[in-house]
């Protein structure tokens, strides 16, 4: 079991992706699985543990971010990459915080798919395992605005029902270093990845219209006091 093959699953409607994927990764010594929807994949996911899910967003009934949603709700220890036609900066953001490991844009590069799930997997392997704790977690997340899943509110509600549980002390206090160590990993990785995607002709070509959508006409008063209010 310690040197067991990586398993990776591939969620994709179009099948020439899932056969360029497959066979790519299946040359690299990955056992990989394909799905073309949302279902699929959530299906197979309930009865087979997957290492990495290499997950497109535009997907057939449900949309492979309801299905990245699923997979961190209850699939803790399955990393996630999101490859995907769509390159918005919100949209990355928001599959970074539901938990993405990366965020591969269409066309993509095999040698960066391979590269990404690499980092992946060394990641995981790194992580502190899912407990009860991370349960809790994950329960209390859910309840959240996506916004705040990282913040230290969600830490503090875990901790006051994981001592109603009568949980062990020592048990919380490890939970709760291992928490703030990867909020402070994942912070690093969604500010590296908006760092990249601010430099895209697609983020350059957003910003410049929204500052000339702000510049005033010449002679127009500019009442940046009341702008700021």
């Amino acid at each position: 079991m310690l040197n067991r093959k990586p398993r990776v699953l591939i969620v994709d409607d179009e099948q020439v992706v899932c056969d360029l994927l497959h066979d790519e990764l299946t040359e690299k010594d990955y056992l990989c699985t394909t799905a073309i929807d949302g279902n699929d994949a959530l299906a197979k996911l309930a009865i087979e543990d997957f290492d990495v899910v290499l997950l497109d967003i535009r997907l057939p009934g449900m949309s492979g971010m309801e299905v990245l949603r699923e997979i961190w709700l209850n699939h803790s220890d399955t990393a996630t990459i999101m490859i995907t036609a769509i390159n918005d900066v919100d949209t990355a953001v928001e599959a970074m915080k539901w938990g993405a490991s990366d965020y591969i844009v269409k066309p993509f590069d095999l040698d960066r798919v391979g590269t990404s799930i690499s980092t992946a997997l060394e990641t995981e392997k790194a992580a502190p395992k899912s407990s009860e704790m991370d349960a809790i977690a994950r329960g209390v997340a859910a309840k959240f605005d996506p916004l705040l899943t990282l913040s230290r509110g969600v830490t503090i509600r875990t901790i006051e029902i994981a001592q109603r549980l009568g949980i062990a002390e020592e048990e919380i206090q490890e939970w709760a270093e291992a928490k703030a160590k990867l909020d402070s990993e994942i912070s690093r990785v969604v500010k590296s990845s908006l760092n990249k995607l601010e430099q895209s002709p697609l983020a350059q070509s957003i910003v410049g219209a929204t500052v000339l959508s702000h510049t005033p006409n010449r002679g127009e008063p500019q009442d940046w006091g009341k702008e700021a209010l």
